[in-house]
């Protein structure tokens, strides 16, 4: 994953300034020697939790730009997947599959439990196991380079891997209405298909 020029610009900040300030702030028990010390050290995390935020609004707004750009499918196409990238498409569950697309497609645990018919609990776990798989921590993180991946793979390559879910079924997904591909990926309890 790429750092976004905004946090790679802060990360050297903010370790130059720890580098600085750090043994001068805490004594060896934990606590600091004075108010004003302890202040900077809040304010130090402050600018570090905005800088977090900020990046992850950097990775959702490339995200969408990239979506949203009429380039895309003209530069995709010519791009195709590596091996390891077909392999990390291929290792994923079938329930991790519809978890991805729905990361991409920017659901929330709620609503892709409902989706699935499985506890919010059951889609936490397979968002953790996506995020492993690709290497991140965040969901925003893996939504972005699970998007990028499956922009390279051609159609039918993506539903071989798939377990027979298309690669543009989040985007097709409609609410309330009955979805034939519910039986690859709906646990027992809800087989009907609706959503």
């Amino acid at each position: 994953m790429e750092t976004t020029p905004l946090t790679q610009v802060y990360r050297n900040h903010y370790n130059s300034e720890i580098g600085n300030h750090a043994a001068h702030q805490q004594r060896a028990d934990g606590h600091y020697d004075n108010t004003n010390q302890m202040e900077t050290h809040s304010m130090q995390n402050m600018r570090y939790e905005i800088a977090r935020i900020e990046a992850k609004i950097d990775i959702l707004t490339n995200l969408v730009l990239k979506m949203d750009s009429p380039n895309t499918a003209k530069t995709s196409a010519s791009v195709s997947a590596s091996a390891s990238e077909q392999a990390l498409v291929r290792s994923l569950t079938t329930k991790q599959h519809v978890t991805a697309q729905l990361l991409i497609a920017g659901w929330q645990n709620k609503d892709i439990a409902k989706v699935i018919n499985i506890g919010e609990n059951t889609v936490k776990l397979h968002v953790r196991a996506v995020c492993k798989k690709v290497g991140t921590k965040t969901r925003g993180q893996a939504a972005l380079i699970m998007n990028d991946i499956f922009e390279k793979l051609e159609p039918e390559d993506y539903k071989r891997a798939s377990g027979g879910i298309p690669i543009d079924w989040a985007r097709t997904l409609v609410s309330d209405a009955q979805d034939h591909y519910a039986p690859l990926y709906r646990s027992a309890g809800g087989t009907d298909g609706t959503i």
